[in-house]
């Protein structure tokens, strides 16, 4: 027993960092008396609690005791606690990203292929030949670059 004025633990138990959190209880949650029946709040953080009041637990103590001597028998009470758990779900989204810089060349020759072997359908190609010739109008459009011919 310690009787000096220090404690022996500190304040806070901190869980390893590679180990499981304990999640907080619901706030509000109630529990039955394990004698009596009646409801005894939980607390957020702590032992969970058996009795709601300390003659409720003395009974159940004498009770258990005379149970151990053979004099009464002994109820055993079930508890169902809620827990709020934290669940991480990572999934894979399909993302379009546009090409950037040197990927572009590869881009087309991948367009030039499908055109060529027809899995881009009649009803795309004139919007594909409209920005096709936008392409071609921005690159006149820029300055020291020129159409060099085959």
């Amino acid at each position: 027993m310690n009787t000096g004025d220090t404690s022996t633990t500190t304040g806070v138990i901190s869980a390893p960092k590679d180990g499981p959190m304990r999640s907080p209880r619901r706030p509000g949650q109630t529990l039955a008396c394990g004698w009596c029946g009646s409801a005894v709040l939980v607390p957020a953080r702590g032992r969970t609690p058996k009795w709601c009041s300390s003659s409720c637990r003395h009974r159940a103590w004498e009770l258990t005791r005379a149970a151990a001597s053979g004099r009464a028998a002994v109820q055993v009470v079930d508890r169902v606690i809620e827990v709020d758990r934290l669940v991480t779900v990572v999934q894979k989204v399909a993302v379009n990203t546009s090409p950037k810089g040197g990927a572009w060349p590869a881009t087309l020759v991948q367009l030039v292929t499908q055109v060529d072997s027809g899995r881009v359908y009649d009803r795309d190609l004139p919007a594909l030949a409209q920005a096709l010739q936008d392409v071609i109008a921005a690159l006149e459009r820029r300055p020291g670059w020129r159409r060099q011919p085959r």
